[in-house]
């Protein structure tokens, strides 16, 4: 089982500083990365390509254009799947856009995954509520990978004024 870490935090609150930090000092273990940004240019993702933090063995994934806790919720669900039945990493890192909602990308680990059949079937839903009984097992994220910490950063110069 895949254990993942999700930083979340307001816009420039520090997330990219601490995934940073986190890839600088990560004892030998072989990390995934996903950065999620809601700008067309994923300023985030960039900063941590530029910084040669990742190893040749390790992956980045960019997710932009939408938010991990609403539109793209989908997609980091399929990701977060492949990357934990890879058996390539020892843990993955996610950091949400800063304006996701933590709980909802959280919920994304009881979701049920499609088991993949001849055809490419990457729903989300369980088709037997809809009468069909012919639907691949689900299985849920839960069995493949776990939610190991929640981390929020918070601008601590700015938090009382908000």
């Amino acid at each position: 089982v895949l254990p993942v870490t999700l930083l979340s935090g307001f816009l420039g609150a520090g997330k990219t500083t601490l995934l940073q930090h986190i890839l600088k000092n990560k004892q030998n273990l072989r990390c995934a990365v996903i950065v999620n940004d809601m700008a067309e240019l994923n300023i985030d993702a960039e900063l941590v390509k530029k910084n040669s933090i990742l190893q040749k063995e390790e992956k980045l994934l960019e997710m932009q254009n939408g938010c991990i806790c609403c539109t793209l919720r989908e997609d980091l669900l399929i990701e977060i799947a492949e990357l934990a039945k890879s058996n390539t990493f020892d843990y993955l890192i996610i950091e949400s856009t800063g304006i996701s909602e933590p709980m909802q990308v959280a919920e994304t680990f009881t979701f049920a995954l499609a088991e993949e059949d001849e055809g490419d079937n990457n729903d989300m839903t369980n088709n037997s509520e809809e009468g069909n009984t012919s639907a691949s097992p689900l299985v849920s994220l839960q069995n493949i990978a776990r939610l190991d910490t929640c981390v929020t950063v918070i601008d601590a110069v700015n938090f009382f004024s908000v």
